[in-house]
């Protein structure tokens, strides 16, 4: 019994030592991973972004929202009637002088009638009773001149009694000086019936009034038919056939000469970067397709203001390469260049690095391997180098992208991922502000 009892007892001991020894190991090969795991560090996986080396524009600018703005013309009729017909259609292109559309004149054809036989009426009375006027004219202008030899006469008389007082009676001298006051006031008033004669003379010109009523009612007939001031597209037509218009209504709308302006706002403190001439590029929201080229025609000096108290002045831009997808009103992008390069072969920035003083970007081989190659940038805006030398433009480059590498748990690899991603977004959004703030130019 004794003997069974101490061999139980050492199986126990022997299972104790075997149990210590797992641990133990286990023990020490956690220990050594983790300091082998400190030693080496996580591996750094290493992703990459292709771009095609490409051919384009390269600009630096001012962009300014705002609006396309026709240059439009509003025809009105300037007499009222019933509109007779209609000689155009919106969207109809129309020289200048062209008819756009009549009235019904006969009303006003009529009028036209009546004051040319009133004046042919009044022609013979007119000038029986114009000569009548005339010749009493003429007989209060020829006793205005008998009047004033007389006057003139006795002021001669009076002012030699004057100097030869000796010679005169007293008596002789005073009949004189009342002779010469009494003719005086018959001229004024003789006078006075002269420029009345000669107001009515003017005034009573019947034939002059007919003639005048003639003209007004060949003006109002004339009147009845409008016509185009300027070349250009109809826009829009108020009024049809047969419905009544009244005068100084708005008829009918034209495009003068198809030109396509546009109308935005520069801030203050860029309106001096902005000259007569310069060319704006225009970027249309509705046409994402096109590109338009405009340049600067107009800079306003009074500013405008908005609620915000930000001070502004309005800008005219003409677009030289308007066509018809262009509308009135439009919502428009201008950028006002400032530096530009055309159709220059191009990479992003982010693709460059420097490699002992050299600027170095990294392409794809035919193999599908990755080479470095030296090259020479050109103009930047900070966000697109220009390539000067090393490409031909048929290249990709490759632009790196890194990455902690995930861990072995899952959760912890998920956390990883997603707090890189974060900083990578903060990083770009960093540079591509640093880039724009520095204006771009290399």
């Amino acid at each position: 019994m004794k003997t069974k009892l101490q061999h139980i007892a050492q199986a126990i001991k022997a299972k104790k030592w075997v149990a210590f020894a797992v641990v133990a190991s286990l023990v020490v090969a956690g220990s050594y991973a983790a300091w082998n795991y400190q030693k080496s560090g996580p591996k750094t996986e290493i992703q990459y972004e292709q771009a095609k080396v490409k051919r384009g524009d390269i600009v630096v600018g001012l962009q300014s929202d705002g609006t396309i703005k026709f240059s439009e013309v509003t025809l009105q009729f300037n007499v009222k009637g019933r509109v007779n017909s209609v000689l155009v259609n919106e969207g109809d292109m129309v020289e200048a002088g062209a008819v756009i559309a009549r009235l019904d004149d006969k009303d006003y054809q009529d009028q036209y009638d009546l004051a040319i036989a009133k004046l042919n009426d009044t022609q013979e009375q007119s000038r029986t009773s114009k000569n009548s006027q005339y010749t009493s004219l003429m007989d209060a202008e020829l006793k205005l001149k008998q009047m004033a030899t007389n006057l003139q006469k006795l002021r001669d008389d009076y002012a030699m009694m004057q100097q030869l007082p000796d010679a005169y009676s007293a008596n002789d001298i005073k009949s004189k000086k009342a002779d010469l006051e009494s003719s005086e006031i018959e001229y004024k008033n003789q006078q006075k019936k002269y420029e009345l004669s000669k107001a009515e003379y003017e005034r009573s010109d019947s034939f002059a009034q007919s003639e005048m009523s003639v003209k007004m009612a060949k003006e109002n007939l004339e009147d009845t038919v409008l016509y185009a001031p300027v070349s250009g597209k109809v826009l829009k037509l108020v009024k049809k056939a047969g419905e009544n218009v009244a005068e100084d209504q708005d008829f009918a709308v034209i495009h003068e000469n198809n030109e396509i302006d546009g109308t935005t706002k520069v801030i203050e403190y860029d309106i001096g970067k902005v000259k007569i001439g310069q060319k704006v590029n225009v970027a249309v929201d509705a046409v994402p397709d096109k590109k338009y080229v405009g340049e600067v025609t107009k800079i306003d000096h009074l500013p405008s203001t908005d609620s915000s108290g930000l001070v502004s002045y309005p800008v005219t831009v003409r677009i030289t390469n308007a066509d018809d997808d262009l509308r009135d009103g439009m919502t428009a992008s201008f950028t006002f260049v400032i530096k530009e390069v055309d159709q220059c072969l191009n990479i992003p920035s982010s693709a460059v690095k420097m490699v002992d003083g050299k600027q170095v970007v990294t392409v794809l081989n035919d193999q599908g391997g990755m080479v470095e190659i030296p090259i020479k940038t050109g103009f930047s805006d900070g966000t697109t180098v220009e390539v000067l030398e090393g490409l031909k433009g048929n290249e990709t480059v490759v632009i790196p992208k890194k990455q902690k590498a995930a861990v072995t748990d899952a959760k912890n690899s998920t956390q990883s991922t997603t707090k890189n991603t974060t900083q990578g977004n903060n990083r770009s959004g960093a540079g591509n502000s640093a880039g724009n703030s520095a204006g771009g130019f290399r």
